[in-house]
């Protein structure tokens, strides 16, 4: 696997098993839909939000979505079998709303992309406040013992929401990945933003993209 593929796809999936460790339940509730993406504009009735999509950009459909998954839980758990347990209870009980990327996944191009995801704020051990969804996060990403390092938290709004953010990078030696995650509760959920970037560029096209969403 070329260098920007095998990172970006390490990078991408790390918030969809980012709580998993610390939920003992698995979910079949799919009360919130996934929304629906018409005429260049991705929206979602439950969570209030609507995006008007990069021209150009692409929508990532669920079949490439499990297929990175399968890689990137390669990559993350190696011969570990407890672990490839976790990261597969993880995909389960995680809603990916939606996935975006400038270039297809899995290109060799650096590749900025955009996950927006929900949980089930129930389903998670310890998770009161989009703060300590995002500290959970810090931590499974601290474990996985990839060589990260990461910001302050602190906080930004949204559509007139307001998130918690935080900043980490991934340095991978061959090539430096960042990543902000932005998380907020909403009805229950644990609404959650991924944005990846690889330089100060594609770091602008992110916060446009992010600073475009509505929230009603």
């Amino acid at each position: 696997m070329k260098k920007f593929a095998k990172w970006s796809i390490v990078m991408m999936i790390m918030l969809v098993i980012a709580t998993a460790c610390s939920s003992n339940e698995s979910s079949k509730e799919k009360e919130v839909d996934l929304g629906k993406v018409e005429s260049g504009t991705y929206t979602n009735e439950y969570f209030g939000i609507s995006l008007k999509l990069p021209e150009a950009w692409i929508v990532q459909d669920a079949e490439t979505i499990n297929e990175l998954n399968e890689a990137g839980k390669e990559v993350i758990a190696g011969d570990d079998e407890e672990k490839k347990k976790d990261l597969d209870i993880a995909e389960q009980k995680t809603l990916n709303l939606l996935t975006i990327s400038k270039e297809p996944l899995g290109s060799d191009e650096a590749n900025p992309n955009l996950f927006i995801l929900a949980e089930k704020v129930s389903l998670l051990q310890g998770i009161k406040t989009s703060g300590d969804y995002l500290a959970a996060l810090q931590k499974m990403l601290t474990d996985s013992q990839l060589p990260y390092t990461f910001g302050e938290s602190s906080t930004v709004k949204i559509g007139g929401k307001e998130f918690e953010v935080i900043e980490a990078t991934l340095d991978a030696g061959e090539i430096v990945v960042s990543q902000k995650y932005y998380s907020a509760l909403v009805d229950g959920y644990a609404l959650s933003l991924a944005a990846t970037y690889f330089d100060e560029a594609s770091k602008a096209e992110m916060d446009k993209i992010i600073a475009d969403i509505k929230i009603k």
